[in-house]
């Protein structure tokens, strides 16, 4: 039994030491030195150690293989790959890592080395002839000259990588290495005469094949850069058509090959979260609805697979996963039937018969929508009701609000519709809405969370069935749009401005 232990202990001491990470660093002083991980393309803390007489020691059977960095007080630090080997580098010069720099150890950082000190050669000789080639006449002979060097040092640095991929197989280099090669483009196809009979085929190709030469299932991907920067390429105008549809298809491809369940993967979560951050945050119209693909697809229930997630946080995400898509464009307009300012009269606004319909939110009390109401109030008078387009404003009239709104329409002229929930209703549906049942329905009496009104002035574009055209526009952009899709974008434009228009000079 003791001999048992004994070689037991002497295995873990042997496996800890064959994944010692150490720097020899000429100059150094006896100070705290970091180690840091990259995760997608930012460094983050690892390890803290101190060193000694120049030597820099970290035990790597801590850490998972990746792309790291040793971090010095002074804010300067050199890159390494830790993959489950022991590493042994010599620094002579701290102003100089890479020129200086002596791989003793590591088969992963001996090509790594290289393959830096070759695309830094490369990279350079790529900037000057860009310079020579901007300064050269065009349609000029040095020009095409320039061009033939571009392609073979093209051809030069994708032959250097292939040669570090085949010569470092399963390695975490090698891995790397792969990752920012470019897929080969094929020929599209042509006709008998030459023509091209498909041509979006190359696109297409691109687009199924981007990730070939990536691993989604390897954990090691997001701990570089390169997974985060292809990310970026997939995930703009180069890459992927940026329409909603289009996204979320690609993007539930992508995230199938990932390993969903084991928690120490974090390339599933990586990927999700970019694309739930990069649609959340997107200023182009519709992009909310990628937020939704994602939510029902992985956040929410039954298909809540985004396990970092508390119970707090996944409920107040798929709430407003839920708002999203009750106003997400193609949708049909939800139900929304209040009243006028007697109390009397319930409008519907499915039964507003209209080429279009402008459904505006606002708040007689807020600053920007008492210079936005009669801005469009005079939209309406000089363009939009003699085209067929009618405006269904919808007020917060509770409390004093129900005054300050009725006064707002008399004092501007309102003439488009004018609906609100008054303080009246809204006692009575707080009280027990039933009664208010046979008018209206209870989505319109919650009209603010039905339609996802955080913040006002809020404007939607329905067509002449009521579904959602466009959603969060300005007034200026209003103004165009409407021009543009019932033939006049030619005329002047009366809002000059989200702030101004022509009738204000």
């Amino acid at each position: 039994m003791k001999r048992f232990l004994l070689a037991l202990l002497l295995f873990f001491a042997t496996a800890a030491g064959a994944q010692t990470l150490k720097f020899t660093i000429v100059g150094l002083p006896d100070t705290t030195i970091y180690l840091t991980k990259y995760l997608g393309p930012n460094l983050r803390y690892a390890d803290t150690t101190v060193s000694k007489n120049g030597i820099v020691q970290f035990d790597g059977s801590k850490h998972q293989a990746g792309l790291y960095a040793i971090y010095f007080p002074n804010r300067k630090y050199f890159e390494f790959v830790h993959d489950k080997e022991p590493v042994d580098m010599f620094v002579r010069d701290t102003a100089d890592f890479v020129g200086s720099m002596k791989v003793i150890t590591s088969k992963n950082n001996v090509a790594f080395y290289q393959y830096i000190i070759f695309m830094g050669a490369n990279q350079k000789k790529m900037t000057g002839l860009t310079k020579t080639y901007e300064a050269a006449p065009e349609g000029s002979a040095l020009r095409d000259s320039i061009k033939a060097v571009s392609i073979a040092l093209n051809t030069e640095v994708a032959a250097f990588q292939k040669k570090i991929v085949d010569e470092n197989p399963g390695t975490f280099i090698g891995m790397m290495v792969k990752m920012s090669m470019d897929v080969e483009l094929p020929e599209p196809p042509r006709d008998s005469n030459g023509v091209i009979t498909d041509s979006n085929f190359v696109y297409n190709y691109y687009i199924a094949h981007f990730w070939d030469n990536v691993d989604l299932s390897d954990p090691r991907v997001v701990n570089t850069p390169v997974y985060h920067n292809k990310l970026e390429s997939y995930f703009s105008q180069q890459g992927v058509i940026q329409i909603p549809d289009s996204i979320i298809k690609y993007s539930v491809i992508m995230l199938n090959k990932m390993n969903m369940t084991d928690q120490s993967n974090k390339v599933f979560q990586y990927t999700l979260a970019y694309i739930t951050n990069k649609y959340s945050g997107s200023k182009i119209m519709g992009m909310d609805k990628v937020v939704w693909g994602m939510g029902v697809n992985y956040y929410c229930p039954p298909n809540n697979k985004a396990y970092w997630m508390s119970k707090e946080n996944t409920e107040s995400f798929c709430g407003r996963v839920e708002k999203i898509g009750r106003t997400m464009i193609g949708n049909y307009a939800n139900s929304l039937i209040l009243t006028d300012t007697t109390e009397k009269n319930w409008i519907d606004l499915r039964k507003v018969a209209a080429a279009y319909t402008v459904l505006y939110f606002w708040d007689p009390n807020c600053g920007h929508c008492k210079k936005v109401t009669p801005q469009l109030q005079m939209l309406y008078e000089k363009k939009f009701k003699e085209r067929g387009i009618e405006v269904f404003a919808v007020a917060k009239a509770t409390g004093d609000d129900f005054e300050d709104w009725k006064k707002f329409i008399r004092d501007n002229g309102l003439k488009f519709i004018n609906v609100g929930l008054t303080k009246n209703i809204y006692e009575q549906a707080m009280k027990d809405p039933t009664p208010l049942l046979k008018y209206t329905t209870i989505e319109s009496l919650n009209y603010s969370d039905t339609w996802d009104i955080y913040s006002t002035p809020q404007i939607y574009v329905l067509d002449k069935d009521k579904k959602i055209m466009l959603k969060q526009l300005g007034l200026k952009q209003l103004e165009e749009v409407l021009d543009d899709i019932t033939g006049h974008s030619s005329d002047e434009k009366l809002i000059l401005s989200d702030s101004t228009s022509v009738q204000a000079h």
